[in-house]
């Protein structure tokens, strides 16, 4: 054999064989057909073979699907206006509260009248020390 030295010009001066080139790619080609055979079958094979239907889920199985209080709104604002709405009535109307004690409920603008002509109690003032 030979021994090649690198020319003083930098650069191979000798060509690459074409046959390893031309031996690689054939190589590619077949298994690129191959490939694409391979490919081919399984799909073929898998139109001739439908998927079953899945399995339903042992986790699934139950009476309801809602969840347990307390749950996340939908509306939040909703539920919020309507309690206050429910506020409001409860403080401007006369109402039972426990009728069997005979305890009632009136408005708040009344209660704060009634209130106010009572008066507040006072701490008596104690001697300073």
């Amino acid at each position: 054999m030979e021994e090649h030295l690198p020319s003083s010009s930098g650069h191979e001066t000798r060509d690459a064989g074409v046959r390893p080139i031309v031996l690689n790619g054939a190589g590619l080609a077949v298994m690129i057909v191959i490939v694409g055979l391979i490919v081919y079958g399984t799909f073929q094979y898998l139109a001739r073979h439908p998927a079953i239907s899945p399995q339903s889920n042992p986790m699934s199985a139950g009476d309801s699907q809602i969840p347990p209080e307390p749950r996340i709104e939908d509306h939040p604002a909703i539920a919020i206006e309507q309690l206050h709405t429910q506020e409001d009535k409860t403080l401007s109307t006369y109402g039972w509260t426990d009728r069997k004690a005979g305890v009632v409920r009136i408005p708040i603008d009344r209660a704060m009248e009634l209130q106010l002509g009572r008066g507040f109690p006072t701490r008596k003032e104690q001697g300073h020390r």
